[in-house]
């Protein structure tokens, strides 16, 4: 009988274990698919700003400013923009150095022997 109980526990011990690798690998997925979407979303906005020296100066000097409506009426395009990408607006305020930083470089993290 303590067989069968051992043999009991070890397939439920693979069942969990299946489970636990099975999420792991989802939320794996799942961040790496949002990381793809907001590294997207910055690279327009990087060609946004490339447009607009004067805007990208004053975001990177106080990037609260694209909360401040005043700022926002007499720039309507960046008003736009962070309209139909308010997740750059999220990033911009909450992680500004990631926004005007390498963080999100699709070549970021690979290896240049020649630097």
């Amino acid at each position: 009988m303590a067989k069968g109980k051992t043999k009991q526990l070890n397939a439920k011990v693979l069942l969990i274990l299946s489970l636990v690798i099975s999420l792991i690998g989802a939320a794996s997925s799942a961040w790496s698919s949002s990381n793809e979407h907001m590294r997207s979303e910055v690279s327009l906005f990087h060609g946004f700003l490339q447009s607009h020296p004067k805007v990208t100066a004053e975001l990177r000097t106080n990037p609260n400013l694209v909360n401040n409506k005043k700022y926002l009426d007499k720039h309507d395009e960046l008003a736009k923009f962070l309209k139909h990408h308010p997740d750059v607006k999220r990033e911009l305020v909450n992680h500004p150095s990631r926004i005007f930083g390498n963080y999100y470089r699709a070549d970021q993290g690979r290896w240049n022997i020649h630097r």
